[in-house]
């Protein structure tokens, strides 16, 4: 974690009023924190930073239990003492079921996900069959595209291993890029450091509870996360941090809707909401192709649609 950025995180307890956060750095390489941690001085909450990795996360017990492989490479692979006394604390406080999440290393998500990483091979298998050559990575380069007049500060919710994140550093001064999964921030951060890129940073967070402050962003973007957590959640916790006049970009497929619901969502129904929430969204909606790459003989072919919001007050 750049040093830099401890100036624009905020406490994630939601009991607390967004206090500012104090660096403890353990195990620093330049300015780049690799162990440590952050914490409040009103509410006196601390979030560990592991492999330059800050979690901000309410619950560290909780999240750890989520994650129980990750959680014991953790412990295994941390370099400071002090740290793995804190690790080994918060397992006592680990009961009931544990799980490993699907989006966490060496799973099923988290691998194909991976993949653009490395990009898709010329003669890959189904792009070769397709008459009409598809790049998988055009969704993510769209995000640069003049129309969208992105400007200023950007996060990107649901970054993954930030394939949307260094786009958008393409166009914008400075970019945040958050996911729940630490296993794709740390790759993520990998990627920024072999590109050398300045202008990004990488955070575990919860989406729905971002460690910012009030107004702090003029573009905020979302790929295939609306339809995955509590859309009023979610829209609540981007009001809070989104700018006047500031541009919300959704790419979704929809394709984790329930459509028993009585609140599903669909190309209609997510500007419907939007607008009820404060936006003004432009144009109807869109199949753009995208494609993931689960493993070589199964692949998710998408139309996702791409939803542009402004944020009036």
């Amino acid at each position: 974690m750049k040093e830099k950025i401890t100036l624009d995180l905020r406490c994630v307890n939601r009991t607390c009023k967004k206090g500012k956060l104090d660096l403890d750095s353990i195990l620093q390489v330049r300015d780049d924190c690799i162990e440590g941690f952050l914490s409040c001085k009103y509410c006196n909450s601390e979030y560990l930073i592991l492999d330059g990795v800050p979690l901000l996360v309410e619950n560290f017990s909780k999240y750890a239990s989520q994650r129980i492989n990750t959680f014991g490479k953790w412990i295994v692979n941390c370099k400071s003492s002090r740290i793995k006394s804190y690790l080994k604390s918060e397992g006592l406080k680990i009961h009931g079921p544990t799980m490993s999440d699907r989006y966490e290393e060496n799973s099923r998500w988290y691998d194909s996900y991976l993949h653009f990483r490395y990009d898709f091979p010329p003669g890959d298998r189904l792009l070769s069959l397709l008459k009409k050559e598809i790049k998988p990575d055009n969704i993510y380069k769209m995000l640069t595209d003049e129309n969208l007049s992105l400007n200023g500060i950007g996060l990107d919710i649901g970054c993954s291993i930030g394939s949307s994140t260094f786009e958008l550093s393409k166009k914008l001064s400075y970019v945040f890029g958050v996911d729940l999964s630490f296993s794709f921030i740390l790759e993520a951060r990998k990627i920024m450091q072999n590109r050398k890129i300045d202008n990004i940073e990488f955070v575990v967070s919860d989406a729905t509870n971002l460690p910012f402050e009030s107004h702090f962003f003029q573009s905020i973007v979302a790929l295939n996360v609306i339809d995955r957590i509590d859309f009023y959640k979610l829209v609540s916790a981007v009001n809070a941090c989104l700018k006047k006049q500031g541009k919300l970009i959704i790419f979704d497929p929809y394709d984790s809707v329930d459509n028993n619901s009585k609140d599903k969502l669909d190309s209609i129904q997510v500007r419907k909401k939007l607008e009820s929430m404060g936006y003004n969204t432009e144009s109807g909606d869109s199949y753009i192709p995208w494609i993931l790459k689960v493993n070589e003989r199964c692949y998710l072919f998408y139309f996702v649609d791409l939803v542009v919001a402004t944020k009036i007050n």
